[in-house]
Order: C-alpha cells, then sequence, then structure tokens
C-alpha cells in the first residue's frame, strides 16, 4: 500500500480520463490519496470526485498562487464548508516568495487565517513554502499543537529539523527522482523515515522517467525508490512506513 499525500487529480487536466488514471494507480499499489484545494471554486469538484472515487480523500483551501483570486468572504466560506462537509486536512495553503508578482503581505493573512482555522476545527493543515520555509517555521511556533505537513518540501535540512521538531511531517515528491537534485536527495537521505511522506503533486512535478509526461499518481513508485535508494533500504520499507505517517496524520481508515 502506497498513500499519495498531495494530488491534484480534481484539476482538468484528469478529466478526460481520471478512471484510467485512478485504474493505473489502483494497479501500481497506490490506496489512498489526498486531493488539496486551491480555491474556493475548486472545493466542490474535490467533493464530487472523492464523493465517486472511495479512494480519494479531501481537503480544502486558499493557495497563494491564486492570490488575486480569493476574497477576506472566502475564509468564512471555507469554515461554513467545513462545518457541513468532511475534510481530512485544511489547506493547500502557504506562502510562496518565489514568484515575485504574489503580494506578500496578502499571502500572509490567507496563510495565518488557516492555520487558525484548522486549529479550530482541529485539523492538520497541507502548506505550499517556496522560497519562504524560514515565514511558515515562525507561523508555525505561534500555534502549539498545530499540526501538519510541508508538501514538497525544498527547504535546508537545519529547518527540516525545526518542522519536524515541532511535529511537522515532511513531504517528498519528483524532484527527489533527479540524480542533480543533490541538495535536496541529501536533505532526505538525512532525515528519518518517520516524518517523512511522499506525494505525486499530480499532474505537476512529474518524475525523472517521465519528465515530458503528465504527472499521475502511478509514478509515485519512482518516488518510492528514490527514496528506499537514499535509505539504503527497500521500497516495501519505505511504502510502509510513509503510508503509516499519512494515516496517522490524517487519521485516515
Amino acid at each position: 500500500m502506497i498513500i499519495d499525500s498531495h494530488c491534484h487529480l480534481d484539476f482538468t487536466d484528469f478529466e478526460p480520463d481520471r478512471d484510467s488514471v485512478l485504474t493505473r494507480a489502483k494497479a501500481a499499489g497506490i490506496d489512498k490519496i489526498i486531493i488539496p484545494g486551491v480555491m474556493q471554486s475548486s472545493w466542490i469538484n474535490i467533493k464530487t470526485c472523492c464523493n465517486n472515487y472511495s479512494q480519494l480523500y479531501p481537503s480544502y483551501g486558499l493557495h497563494p498562487y491564486f492570490i488575486d483570486k480569493h476574497k477576506p468572504d472566502d475564509l468564512q466560506a471555507l469554515k461554513k464548508w467545513l462545518t457541513e462537509n468532511k475534510a481530512v486536512a485544511i489547506g493547500e495553503c502557504g506562502l510562496d516568495y518565489y514568484l515575485k508578482d504574489l503580494h506578500k503581505k496578502s499571502q500572509q493573512f490567507y496563510f495565518t487565517e488557516q492555520l487558525d482555522i484548522a486549529i479550530e476545527f482541529k485539523l492538520p493543515v497541507i502548506i505550499h513554502a517556496r522560497k519562504s520555509t524560514e515565514d511558515v517555521i515562525n507561523a508555525i511556533k505561534l500555534r502549539p499543537g498545530l499540526r501538519g505537513m510541508i508538501h514538497s518540501y525544498s527547504g535546508s535540512y537545519e529547518q527540516a529539523v525545526k518542522l519536524i521538531e515541532l511535529g511537522f511531517y515532511l513531504s517528498f515528491g519528483g524532484p527527489i527522482t533527479y540524480d542533480n537534485s543533490t541538495r535536496l536527495r541529501k536533505t532526505v537521505a538525512s532525515l528519518p523515515l518517520e516524518n517523512l511522506l511522499i506525494e505525486t503533486d499530480a499532474p505537476d512535478q512529474p518524475v525523472a522517467s517521465a519528465v515530458q509526461k503528465r504527472n499521475e499518481p502511478a509514478f509515485i513508485v519512482d518516488v518510492a525508490n528514490a527514496m528506499a535508494e537514499l535509505h539504503n533500504t527497500d521500497v516495501k520499507t519505505i511504502a510502509r512506513i510513509t503510508s503509516a505517517n499519512a494515516m496517522q496524520l490524517f487519521q485516515l481508515t
């Protein structure tokens, strides 16, 4: 069993062949998939997908990429949605300082508000942190008891240790399958498996063996193999430990 802890299977990229994608995922041993939301308009499609496929689990949030589309009312809408609909997490939320045209103060507002909503609803958070890991760490420190994961982790080893000490999981995907990702692969090799998750972030971040293809959950096997190589263990061990971590974080059954 492998759990894909972060996959945008609700995106229109999968509209033509979602059934086939999930059939391939099942054949590859992917048992459960977490679907994070990115804006209010995406939530209904996530709910529909998760209702249609029992192996999909919903998370709802407001992604920093779409900061210009978010409105303060969306935060109240998120609370109402969570009251009326089951979710395993809040997110994808976070901070992206890599893309310079994304208004930083607005990002910080929506991010911290969603962290507070996660505490209110006793749910973990799925965090996007790009060139912003230190600010993410500081926001988490202000909220004792907050749980969650940093998706597609790209910070330093030292920052990873801080996040683990705060009770967070770090998730890794396609980038660790590339031999030239030297620093990232070294970080993965240095961290305890008990604090790691694996993901695809499909349709984005393809693995090295499918760089020209649309990413999909079945390709997570390459991620598991890369992590197994870096930890000098076998892929079954990676699947077992990362899946147990995901089950615990998202309270899956």
